[in-house]
Order: C-alpha cells, then structure tokens, then sequence
C-alpha cells in the first residue's frame, strides 16, 4: 500500500493516487479524492518530504486510502459469505462473475419487441460506464456491488459533466433501470437488486418538455416548407394524417394500405396495437402518387425512407427538423450555402481563439485544444481514439461544436452552418437541467398535432386512444394533448358569463378642476401668465379687491 503523485498529458495532477494489491495478487490504483497542498517533493518521489502543507494532505490522503481498503475487504468478505449461502441452498456450484461481463449480458439480451440500434448501443455504454467506475474504486466482481455502491454511483450521475450541464430524474431513472437489469440477468435470485431501493429525486429546474403542436395554418407553412423534398413531405403528410410514430410510417407497407376501403390496417411496432385508420384525401393522393411509382414486388410504401431508418435513423430526423427549419425559421437563418472549405492548419489560430472565448469548463477547453491541435497536424480519428481513450463519435461532436464557434468549416462532412443553426433554433429548446436541449419539432410532433387537433376538433378520447394505439386515456392526455389558450377560446366564450366574455364600456372617470387648472396654467406661455397676473390684481366690478 503506498501514495503515488503522477503527471497527465505533461501536467501535474493535483489529487494524490494510491497503490495496492488485493487478496488475489492482483496490483491496482486508484485516484484519491484528497487534493495535493504545498509544494511536493522534488522529483514528485515520495520517500522525500515536502513543505509542512504537502505533509498535512499526505497524512489525509493515507487515511483515505486506508478507509478504502478496510471497506473493500468488507465487502469482499459479504460476498464470500453470500457466495457459500447460494451454493447451500441451490446445491450447486455457483462461481461469481466478474463485473466485466455486465456490458455483455445487456448486448445479447432478449425483448419482446425490436429496439433500435442507438438504444442498444446506449445501454451497453451506460452498463460500461459503470463497470469502468466500479473498476476505478477496487471493485471487480458482481457482489461487491452493495446497495451503498449503488446509491454512490447514482449520486455521481447527479454531478454536472464537463460542460456544466446535469441529467434529468427520467434519465437517471433510465441509467437505474438498465443497471439493473444487467445485474438481474447475472445474479442469483435469492440476491436482492442492489438498485431496487435506491430512490431518485427530481432536483429543482427538471421540467418535462413536450413537443409543441401546430394550429392549421401552421401546418400549411409546414407542408409549403417541406414540398422540396419529396419524401420529407410524404412522410410529413402520413405522420400528420394518421398520428403514425416515425418507424410505424419509415416501415408502411403496401399490405396494410386499402385504398378502395379507404383504410389503413397495421399493428404498430412499439405496443403492438391493431390500428384501422382512415385515408384522408391528402394522404390518399400521396399514397396514389406512390402507387404509381410502385416496382414490382416492392414491400414499402416508402422504401428510401424505410433503408434510411434501417442504416442511417438520424437522416430521417435530420429531413423532417429542416422542413420545420425552412417553415418556422426567419429567411437569414435558414441560408443554404455553405462557406468555403478551408484545412484546419490554416484555419487553426482563428478556430484557437474561439474556444478560448467560449463558455466552457477548463478540462474540456483542454480536451479541444488537443484534438484540434492533433486534427491539424494531420492525426486521424483511429490515431486519436488510440491515444487519447475517446470515441470517434466523441470526436466528432467535439471538432464540430469548434468549428460552429469558430463560424468556419473545416470538416468536409459538414452541412452548412446556416441550417445547422436554424434546426438547432427552430426544433429544440433550452433547459436549465438536462445534457441536451429538449425536443420541441420533430417526427414525433407531427404525432402531437394529430391528437390536439383531433381533440380540439371533438373526437372522443376514447376514439382517439384506438386510432394511435395507446392503452390509457391518461397516456393520451398527459403526453400528447397540448392546447394552447386560443384553442379553448370559443369554448370558454360560451361557458363564461357575459359579464367576462363581451367587451364592457368602462365608466368615464371625473374630472378633477384643480388638477385641470393645475394643467392649463402649466400651458400657458410666459406672456399669457403676465396678462393672466395684471387681470388678478384688477379690482372685482362686483365684490371689489380680492
């Protein structure tokens, strides 16, 4: 057991870091949380002393470093002693897993129903993250995972990332829900979930915010916006016509489209619901435009649309936000020429400057300078992933935010930054808690308006929850109806009593003389207040001198 100070990236790390070797042989070292004071020793050796601050951090930090240990093999024992009490009442032989196959048993996991790629990828990164946590505290086997680590560990997702910026109690409940499962699935039954109990709390400022739906003639604008690309105002018409989710309509095929019943027949994907929806007559002239385009043997309705979902589900999304983009956006905002694409080596002082003068904490500023300076001198992303521990999407998103605060493009994959911008104005709005900006227009939102107008228009709610497939009327309400205030106004009109709904004369106030005097001499010029003077000082015909 013993103290180390290290250097990271040339720079000295000013928390201490300590070494030691568990029951099994195995060495480890994990970073302390007491902060290096003083001046340490020369060479950063420890066998020498530093100034009388150093030492005083060096004696906390070896407490520290013993409380670990002493928890550590706690906890190691309760699991050995859980271990035997598994093996007594099953008769088996059970050998406890490392925490390593924790990302595993999520990836090969069975559901009832298909989930997307990006969800699954995003559950065994979750399920990663806290393996390489747990890792980083001496933990290596799945027992050692106690109730007390598990609120731990849900304490440190509460703690802002490097921008600032905390997650919400829905997606905390989420990162729960899928750390639990993981361990479910490689636990005996008689050990309780370590997560079951722990409880998460919404912090103050966490909203939830839903999508906004539009009124009639915002929908006009919409479809105007969105007849430029063919397939974005197809898709857009079927998900504003039947309240359809994206994949319900990405996926449409020509088995579940009556037209001479004027009918749709399809079981929806997520809840599994058998759905008979009307053929509106603007939806049933592009589903005829479609027929006519039909190859043999085509299965979907909208086949671009269904391989985009299948290999690229972003673009579908991406096409939807640039038709509300182009709608709801000014002109200026919405430009679609993309500057000049320039090397980042000779761009790279102007993009430096930008990042300096960003918002932003100093670990990531430091993180971005690097890449960009790796980036510039002709790096790859393989190169940097390997040596700087980053994903490539992570590099991606880092030297595209540069580029967008710099105002320039270096990146060849980029779109114009002019309607990066509008999308990003236009579709998403900003939280006080949350890693991202909340959705306000997107597929999702053409389902919106389907249940507000329909609601608004009188379709009964529980109509309404057969044509979109929902299982409770109190889904229907709490997610998707979303009136605004001038929606209600008629109705309230005709419920209010007169006396609120028609416009009332207010009575005239009386005039105040003196105040009205007050005015008028206030008006008068100095001539007039001369003459005004000389006529007071006059004797009275009728009561003589005032």
């Amino acid at each position: 057991m013993g103290l180390e100070l290290r250097l990271k990236n040339g720079k000295f790390v000013r928390t201490f870091y300590g070494r030691y070797v568990d029951r099994n042989g195995k060495r480890h070292c994990k970073r302390l949380d007491t902060e290096v004071k003083g001046n340490p020793p020369e060479g950063l050796r420890m066998r020498l002393k530093g100034d009388a601050a150093f030492e005083a951090s060096r004696e906390i930090a070896e407490k520290e470093l013993t409380d670990f240990l002493r928890e550590s093999a706690d906890a190691t024992d309760a699991a050995y002693h859980i271990q035997k009490l598994v093996e007594n009442k099953t008769n088996t032989k059970w050998e406890e897993p490392p925490l390593d196959v924790l990302p595993g048993t999520v990836r090969g996991a069975t559901h009832r129903r298909q989930r997307s790629k990006q969800h699954e990828v995003w559950k065994v990164k979750t399920v990663q993250n806290f393996v390489d946590w747990a890792k980083g505290r001496g933990l290596s086997k799945v027992l050692e995972v106690t109730p007390a680590v598990a609120r731990e560990y849900i304490d440190a997702v509460y703690q802002p990332n490097e921008e600032g910026r905390t997650r919400t109690a829905a997606n905390i409940r989420k990162i729960k829900a899928t750390l639990g499962h993981s361990l479910k699935l490689v636990l005996p039954e008689a050990i309780p979930n370590p997560f079951q109990n722990v409880a998460v709390e919404t912090t103050d400022g966490d909203r939830v915010f839903n999508r906004e739906p539009l009124n009639p003639a915002e929908v006009d604008a919409l479809l105007k916006a969105a007849s430029e690309d063919p397939t974005a105002f197809d898709l857009i018409v079927t998900g504003l016509s039947t309240g359809l989710r994206r994949g319900d309509v990405c996926r449409l095929k020509w088995s579940s489209v009556d037209l001479r019943g004027e009918v749709l027949k399809l079981t929806t994907s997520k809840t599994r619901a058998e759905l008979y929806l009307p053929i509106m007559p603007r939806l049933r002239t592009v589903l005829q435009g479609r027929l006519a385009e039909r190859k043999e043997g085509a299965t979907y309705v909208f086949p671009e649309a269904e391989r985009e979902l299948r290999t690229n589900p972003s673009g579908v999304s991406r096409r939807i936000k640039r038709a509300f983009a182009l709608a709801f956006a000014k002109p200026q905002e919405a430009t679609q020429d993309a500057p000049e694409l320039v090397p980042l080596a000779k761009t790279l002082p102007e993009v430096l400057k930008a990042v300096q003068a960003a918002k932003m904490t100093a670990a990531k500023r430091d993180k971005l300078i690097d890449l960009l300076n790796r980036y510039a001198s002709g790096q790859s992303y393989r190169v940097i992933q390997q040596e700087r521990r980053i994903s490539r999407g992570g590099i991606s998103t880092l030297l595209h935010e540069a580029q967008r605060l710099a105002k320039v493009r270096f990146l060849a994959d980029s779109q114009a930054p002019g309607m990066n911008a509008a999308i990003r104005d236009v579709t998403r709005t900003a939280r006080a808690v949350g890693l991202k900006a909340a959705s306000k227009y997107d597929f999702h939102g053409l389902r919106t308006t389907f249940v507000t107008l329909a609601l608004n228009a009188g379709v009964g709610v529980d109509k309404l929850k057969a044509l979109t497939g929902h299982h409770t009327v109190e889904t229907v309400m709490r997610h998707y109806f979303k009136p605004r205030g001038t929606d209600a106004r008629n109705e309230l009109r005709a419920a209010l009593p007169a006396s609120l709904t028609e416009t009332a004369t207010l009575p005239e106030a009386k005039a105040d003389p003196v105040a009205t005097l007050a005015v008028q001499l206030q008006a008068l010029t100095g001539e007039q207040r001369t003459q005004l003077a000389a006529m007071l000082k006059q004797p009275s015909p009728r009561y003589g001198n005032a």
